[in-house]
């Protein structure tokens, strides 16, 4: 059996094996004072504060708070590493991505690698398993490469190792569990996931038909992902005065892997992102490589990747998503960056891609939703669980203020949660309007999580276009999620304490609830169906998508793209003439500061309309776009005094 080492040029800084990383991690042992205080504090969060505990107990036959008590009964017999694991196994059962145990140092920042990438497609209507990428530094296999298609895991038939493995994660539908099982037998953070049981695994895999046996020890590096400690607040956003740390949805698992992925597998990424922050915020000149893939230079490269993609429906923009968090916080760079993007991209369709992106800011997602519809946003509501601590939590927070009353009178009538909520008023979200007027496909799977659920409902619940998923369902994160240190620094003199060597738990606090046609149906669990569904093929994971983004093309070639710009002349006393650019529209009413002041049938692809305005002071004009009786785009344009 050949057995694949790690080259010494592998650039990961120091690198450790299983048993030696075991072996610090005992070193580091909590005091049993640490242990009672982890245990208090997690009982306190899950019985008082936790927005999903009823739903989570009836739907998976579970009972935290008895498993916490039966921990703390056994608390002397266990070693430290028994304690993290039961204490992590407590809080995966709750099938929540949100609520985690964040491990306390050494835990924090290892990550444990095997230096393959595992991917499920499908083949005739049956799943299989292949190796999708390899870290260039391994060597000792020359067999083992990118398509190598795996049968058995450790002497198990791999579905059955994958499904086994799925068992073990806290996804909230069973195509989150495989999803993040499949993903977590190659790649594990050890401060959210559990350490491997083996120091090496097995494998028996095909190349071109002919079986391979190989052996792959597990390896941990530290990644410069600083992610396991409570988010920074970036401050008010355009003009809200709550903590943009109140305003968080992520699975901050999904998002520590995937900048691990980066570094281990896509190299190329990592430079790219050195080179635009050389740059000092100017777009950067796009290279060669980038010339010949039809891609766009962005500046924000950790979050954002656009370009132009060539099926064959036609050719289309294609903006990738990766995250909503911004590590620098920068929620309204990105937003005016996705702008730019969006009029650099082809306006006859876009695939929007949000495969893997684990969420971030809330606010971030709801309000980029705007930019792709005429219609008004409408933010999904969020709800507490009513207890006495949800109430005095609520007289204590700021920002909580309007769930006070509901919270009360909840707990008087006996209801469980307060009313449902926006985290934000809907003016926030439909500040800037529409600025994409082409049929757009949005790409969703399993790992979608959190605010990237809440966009994905958004996106289906105000019509905005197809959802086309490779999973059955996204993530099924259905919550704003707050760390232990939210409830330390927001409830002044509570009952919640610092926890020891930097642990953290999070937990999801308000709960949503989607709006449109399934307005109440919450996200939790059950996630947002595709309307059409496509399943990955082997030369989707070897060739770039090509067959899921032919898929995308053929949606959007059935779609009708349009157009509506307008230029403003400079204000006079009349008012202000626009010209304007229209495609398959019919007519275009116009609205300043919210007012209706004409309707115009257009005859003309270029008319000019002369619109009054008031005599002093700024205004706004909105204009929307008909086909028939049908509004199908809008256009936002500010007009200084």
């Amino acid at each position: 059996m050949a057995e694949v080492k790690l080259e010494a040029d592998h650039g990961l800084g120091a690198v450790r094996t299983m048993p030696q990383f075991r072996q610090a991690a005992e070193q580091s042992a909590l005091t049993a004072a640490d242990r009672q205080l982890l245990l208090d504090q997690a009982a306190l969060l899950i019985d008082t504060v936790y927005v999903h505990l009823l739903h989570k107990r009836a739907m998976y036959a579970i009972e935290p708070s008895q498993r916490l008590r039966l921990l703390r009964h056994r608390l002397a017999r266990l070693t430290d590493a028994q304690f993290h694991a039961e204490l992590l196994r407590i809080f995966i059962e709750l099938r929540d991505l949100h609520t985690n145990y964040v491990l306390p140092r050494p835990y924090q920042g290892p990550f444990a690698f095997l230096g393959v990438l595992l991917e499920q497609f499908w083949r005739d209507g049956k799943p299989g398993f292949l190796v999708s990428k390899t870290f260039p530094h391994l060597t000792g296999d020359p067999q083992l490469v990118d398509g190598a298609e795996i049968t058995h895991w450790n002497g198990a038939p791999i579905a059955l190792a994958v499904a086994r493995n799925a068992d073990r994660e806290a996804g909230s539908n069973a195509d989150a569990r495989l999803a993040r099982g499949c993903e977590s037998m190659s790649l594990r953070t050890l401060a959210l996931s559990a350490v491997p049981d083996e120091d090496w695994v097995d494998l028996r895999y095909l190349v071109d038909g002919t079986a391979h046996e190989t052996r792959l020890h597990w390896r941990v590096f530290d990644t410069s992902a600083d992610l396991n400690g409570p988010l920074p607040d970036a401050g008010p956003f355009a003009g809200l005065t709550v903590p943009s740390a109140h305003l968080v949805g992520l699975d901050l698992r999904t998002e520590v892997v995937r900048q691990a992925k980066k570094q281990l597998f896509v190299p190329a990424a990592v430079d790219e992102e050195r080179r635009v922050a050389e740059q000092a915020g100017d777009v950067p000149e796009p290279t060669a490589e980038q010339l010949a893939a039809g891609e766009i230079p962005t500046t924000r490269p950790d979050e954002l990747r656009a370009r132009v993609v060539t099926t064959p429906a036609g050719t289309f923009g294609h903006l990738r998503i990766f995250t909503f968090h911004m590590r620098d916080q920068g929620i309204e760079a990105f937003l005016n960056e996705v702008i730019r993007l969006l009029d650099a991209l082809p306006k006859n369709g876009l695939i929007l891609d949000v495969r893997g992106n684990g969420g971030g800011y809330v606010v971030a997602a709801e309000f980029l939703l705007q930019f792709l519809t005429p219609r008004r946003i409408q933010p999904e509501p969020m709800q507490l669980i009513s207890t006495d601590a949800t109430r005095q939590l609520c007289a204590s927070v700021d920002d909580l203020a309007d769930w006070r009353a509901s919270v009360d009178q909840a707990i008087e009538t006996g209801a469980q949660y307060s009313s449902a909520v926006p985290l934000y008023p809907a003016d926030v979200v439909n500040s800037v309007g529409q600025v994409y007027h082409g049929p757009v496909v949005l790409i969703t799977d399993a790992l979608c999580y959190s605010a990237t659920d809440i966009f994905s409902a958004g996106f289906q619940d105000h019509e905005i276009g197809t959802v086309l998923g490779i999973d059955e369902a996204t993530g099924a994160g259905g919550a704003n999620v707050w760390t232990q240190q939210n409830l330390v620094d927001g409830w002044r003199n509570g009952p919640f304490r610092r926890l020891p060597a930097s642990a953290q738990f999070r937990v999801a606090l308000r709960r949503c609830l989607r709006v449109g046609r399934r307005a109440g149906e919450p996200v939790e669990d059950l996630g947002v169906r595709p309307d059409e569904l496509h399943r990955m093929t082997r030369r989707d994971l070897l060739e770039g998508n090509a067959d899921l983004l032919a898929k995308a093309g053929t949606i959007l070639a059935a779609g009708t793209p349009r157009r509506l710009d307008a230029d403003a002349g400079p204000r006079t006393p009349a008012g202000v003439a626009l010209s304007l650019t229209t495609e398959a529209l019919t007519s275009v009413d116009v609205y300043v500061n919210q007012r209706p002041v004409k309707s115009v049938p257009l005859t003309d692809a270029k008319p000019t309309l002369q619109v009054p305005l008031p005599a002093d002071g700024p205004a706004v004009i909105r204009l929307e776009g008909f086909d028939g009786d049908t509004l199908v785009a809008a256009r936002t344009l500010e007009v200084s005094a």
